[in-house]
């Protein structure tokens, strides 16, 4: 079973964190067949962290989770926390594959999904 976790920074305006929820959501039927599971996780200031919802996958018998930042710049959660809360979670969990992606930023179609954006 594959999990797919959008892990964003949270906010502590409840209609940002809903719009990430939406996004996973939306995600959620466009990715079926693919994963078992769509979720979302926040860093900070909002609920799920993303280690309560690592734990949650697990008992649920998640075996693979994918990660994907939805940061547009490479900061300290894209340096630093994400990979500490993914070593401690692999630790904890030797069973499950964890793949955290690019973030957002870094991935070079963004580049045409501004033009397409701005270009009308």
């Amino acid at each position: 079973m594959k999990a797919l976790i959008i892990a964003a920074h949270g906010s502590r305006k409840n209609e940002s964190n809903a719009e990430v929820a939406s996004l996973a959501d939306r995600l959620s039927k466009k990715a079926t067949g693919s994963f078992e599971s769509v979720d979302y996780a926040f860093l900070q200031f909002a609920e799920p962290l993303l280690e309560s919802k690592i734990e949650e996958l697990a008992r649920k018998g998640i075996k693979k989770i994918v990660i994907f930042p939805f940061f547009i710049a490479a900061g300290s959660h894209i340096r630093t926390d994400i990979p500490e809360i993914v070593k401690k979670s692999a630790a904890a969990h030797g069973d499950i594959e964890f793949i955290v992606t690019d973030h957002l930023g870094k991935i070079q179609a963004v580049e045409e999904i501004i033009l397409r954006e701005v270009m009308h």
